[in-house]
């Protein structure tokens, strides 16, 4: 949706082409989409069967992370990896190595994509942001007639690191407020040390952001790191896990541990919270590394990509 959205308010056209979700798992039993008169490239997900890709267009496949990745392995129940190793291996290989162009949104992902496919040629492009809706607000300093407030957003996962909630709200001790956003439905009153929010939209998010006085994720494996990106957008200090992509988005703008090490990760939020008295946390830093290198400029490179596509295309065509 997003790269979508970019491509028509550039004044380019695009549209996306839904299918049931059964097309994932029983390709033979959804319709086949007819693309409009006008495409003259196609994105698909990595997933998608080659039966839905049209004829005749350039297709470029993309990446966001890789279940195949050995990192990713614990994270998945019995039941998803017999069904990545028998159904989503072979279709996402065969994705990889056939597409005119793959791109992916990290250099980690990139790496284990080309560990998977034997394919080099992959470009990758970050995902972005929107840095005026997530943005840094002026009256957003340290609040000490409250606990030193910790924002955290993710889904109820393993991967996300849900089970690691209770041991780091332990670790953490007095003084702090956890706010939770994830899961389906808010806890009607805080519990300890935590408020869980359940699912907000956006805009109550970016006030989740800009309200408090640091983000922290528990996540143990990021194709990207989109909690990272906001947060330091929002001009607030990250805490999180040294893993997958998430060194590659904050670069040294956040405070990183090692994977699962809750007290750690605990120690350094106190450490954050005796600084915040004396010293301005490295979110302006933060915020200006987002704004840098993932922006909406990186719309303009899926851009180059279909263009230079379409132009072999045409020369093949033309041939």
């Amino acid at each position: 949706m997003r790269l979508c959205d970019g491509l028509n308010a550039k004044g380019i056209r695009a549209e996306i082409g839904w299918l049931p979700h059964r097309a994932e798992y029983m390709p033979w039993a959804a319709q086949l989409l007819e693309p409009p008169v006008w495409a003259n490239v196609v994105h698909v997900n990595s997933w998608l069967p080659t039966r839905f890709w049209p004829k005749g267009l350039p297709v470029v496949v993309t990446v966001h992370h890789l279940v195949h990745d050995p990192a990713y392995h614990p994270f998945r129940s019995p039941l998803q990896a017999v069904y990545h190793e028998l159904l989503i291996r072979p279709r996402e290989r065969h994705a990889i190595r056939d597409a005119h162009a793959v791109t992916a949104v990290s250099e980690y992902v990139k790496r284990t994509v080309s560990e998977f496919s034997g394919r080099e040629q992959i470009t990758v492009i970050h995902n972005w942001i929107d840095g005026d809706a997530f943005a840094s607000r002026t009256d957003s300093n340290v609040n000490y007639s409250r606990p030193f407030r910790l924002f955290m957003a993710g889904s109820h996962s393993r991967r996300k690191g849900i089970d690691l909630l209770p041991a780091f709200l332990q670790a953490l001790g007095p003084g702090f407020e956890v706010r939770y956003a994830g899961g389906k439905s808010r806890a009607a009153a805080p519990t300890a040390n935590i408020v869980e929010l359940g699912k907000i939209s956006e805009s109550e998010l970016i006030r989740e952001y800009q309200g408090c006085d640091a983000v922290v994720s528990l996540s143990r494996y990021e194709g990207f790191g989109y909690t990272a990106l906001e947060a330091m957008a929002c001009g607030k200090s990250f805490l999180g896990f040294n893993t997958s992509a998430l060194p590659e988005v904050v670069a040294g703008c956040g405070l990183l541990v090692s994977t699962g090490d809750v007290h750690a990760l605990a120690r350094v939020a106190r450490e954050l919270r005796e600084r915040a008295s004396t010293d301005k946390p490295e979110g302006a830093i933060g915020r200006e590394r987002a704004l840098r290198y993932f922006s909406a400029a990186n719309l303009d490179k899926y851009v180059v990509l279909y263009s230079s596509l379409i132009e072999k295309n045409h020369a093949i065509r033309s041939a």
